[in-house]
């Protein structure tokens, strides 16, 4: 049954990082629309039920959005938040982006045990992260770097490396920030070392192509988050890479015009590639795919080609990057 007017359903993921994005959308929403009401769905995903095994292997298409999609589209949700790096890049028939928030810090941040900075790394140091793309550069960075795989949200892993499971993790600036954890942070990551994810540090809000919904949400909506998340998701869409290629992929709007970096790389970080373009800030989604040919013509295909089925056999899909 949908619902009336004035009041809004946000369909959301249960974890504190999922929690604090909705509360943030239906406070905004009941700032801009004084009188609305707002209530959280919680909906558990396929990503939240399998908690154990590493992300490329169970990271299938729409890992943390497919069941709050299906909401959608039955209509027990008005809107779906999203962290935008989640969203795959292809939305279910009758879906689509009402608006993209302002984004928030894009960079990772590393925060290594006891105070310790990953610049001064003795060693061979054990970090954390079920993320390809962190990995790769990673160990581009420091090479004698043992990089392990680690599950859970932000607040978990922090505490496995408290317990010693590792000696730090890699992890969204961004979240750190939401959950009011960026105390702890050792050191940032510049984008220079660490190009982030696609929709890196942005939110998404999802919502059936033509409901009520929408003329609420526009407030919400930043023209320039849109156009460099919209060039990023291009970029990536374009590679069709699967879950066994670290991609990574930033734009940001620079007057009239969008720049954008892209990079591509073997899980070991022996074979990398990175590029840039930049383009009319009005076309993210045609530099997005020119960026993508550009690397694919130097070299691009042939990483993608070879490491389809290397690591984990799957097919593609968007589930490459951990969930923060």
């Amino acid at each position: 049954m949908a619902s009336i007017y004035g009041h809004v359903r946000l369909g959301t993921r249960g974890s504190p990082m999922a929690l604090w994005q909705a509360r943030w959308v239906a406070e905004t929403l009941r700032q801009q629309h004084p009188g609305l009401t707002t209530e959280l769905v919680v909906i558990r995903t396929a990503g939240d039920r399998n908690r154990q095994d590493p992300l490329p292997r169970i990271g299938g298409k729409g890992l943390f959005v497919k069941e709050i999609e299906e909401a959608l589209l039955r209509q027990e949700i008005d809107l779906a938040v999203h962290s935008m790096k989640d969203v795959p890049t292809t939305l279910p028939s009758g879906l689509h982006l009402s608006a993209v928030p302002p984004r928030d810090d894009v960079r990772d941040v590393f925060v290594g045990r006891d105070g310790r900075r990953l610049t001064d790394a003795p060693g061979p140091w054990r970090i954390g992260t079920s993320s390809l793309r962190r990995r790769a550069q990673l160990l581009v960075l420091h090479r004698q770097v043992q990089v392990q795989d680690i599950r859970g949200n932000v607040d978990t892993r922090l505490r496995k490396m408290r317990q010693g499971e590792v000696d730090g993790v890699v992890v969204a600036a961004a979240g750190m920030y939401r959950l009011g954890l960026q105390a702890e942070i050792t050191e940032f990551l510049p984008v220079e070392v660490m190009l982030p994810a696609a929709g890196q540090g942005a939110l998404g809000v999802e919502t059936l192509a033509g409901h009520w919904i929408d003329d609420l949400l526009q407030p919400l909506h930043d023209l320039a988050t849109a156009r460099a998340v919209a060039a990023e998701r291009a970029f990536l869409w374009h590679l069709g890479g699967g879950c066994t290629v670290p991609i990574a992929a930033l734009a940001q709007c620079q007057g009239a015009a969008l720049h954008l970096q892209g990079l591509v790389s073997t899980p070991d970080g022996s074979q990398l590639l990175r590029q840039e373009l930049h383009g009319p800030v009005q076309e993210p989604a045609q530099l997005g795919e020119r960026l993508a040919a550009q690397m694919r013509a130097s070299g691009a295909s042939a990483i993608l080609e070879t490491l389809q089925d290397d690591l984990y056999p799957l097919p593609a899909g968007d589930g490459r990057e951990e969930k923060d």
